[in-house]
């Protein structure tokens, strides 16, 4: 088993970046929209016809774009199907997130459990198929 090596902040970094954040194109527009702010606690920091920019109180961002709407950009036309791509969330408790989630309805894919990484987490998928690793450090591993 290998270790994590975290690379220090390489010195030549561009420091005009003020922000990454994924994107997804979806043909769920309001219901992806809707769970992110209602369940995960997302709110709207920017809204037009057909995008959303969400931002979380812990600083995650993430940006919905309705499909077929940007024919000048055709790569962003057609929506995810959740093949491929994931989002982690780190919380305080996912116990208690998973609680949360399960009382509000939420499909959960897998159930709480520790891994061998040092985390205990679990996976709900979004509207488009796009799954959520929901976790937190466990306090006594040798990778938390």
């Amino acid at each position: 088993m290998s270790s994590l090596t975290l690379d220090p902040v390489s010195p030549a970094a561009p420091s005009t970046v003020q922000s990454f954040y994924p994107g997804l194109v979806t043909a769920r527009f309001y219901e992806t929209w809707d769970f992110y702010t209602t369940h995960l606690g997302f709110r709207t920091v920017q809204e037009r016809d057909v995008y959303v920019h969400l931002q979380h109180p812990s600083g995650c961002q993430l940006a919905l774009l309705k499909d077929e709407t940007a024919a000048d950009v055709p790569a962003l036309v057609s929506a995810t199907d959740g093949r491929g791509f994931w989002l982690g969330l780190k919380v305080e408790d996912a116990d208690a997130m998973h609680a949360r989630l399960v009382a509000a309805g939420v499909e959960v894919l897998s159930p709480p459990e520790n891994t061998p990484w040092g985390e205990r987490h679990f996976v709900v998928r979004d509207p488009n198929g796009v799954s959520l690793f929901i976790a937190h450090p466990l306090r006594s591993h040798p990778l938390a």
